[in-house]
């Protein structure tokens, strides 16, 4: 997948998020650790996270 194909995690509802997170962490399992697709597959889900953690702060300081 290249960068212009990969999904702009800001996009997704939560559950197409999780949902693609779930998948991600499945190819990890999958992937040998040391290829560089296991890197690139990291890479994607560690962005993923980022947004994650971006709506978790979001609701977070709404709710305060």
């Amino acid at each position: 997948m290249s960068a212009c194909d990969e999904p702009d995690f800001a996009q997704l509802d939560d559950s197409a998020l999780l949902s693609m997170q779930e998948q991600m962490r499945a190819g990890l399992e999958r992937l040998p650790p040391l290829s560089a697709a296991h890197a690139a597959l990291s890479a994607r889900y560690d962005a993923s996270l980022d947004e994650l953690v971006e709506r978790a702060r979001r609701a977070w300081t709404q709710a305060s």
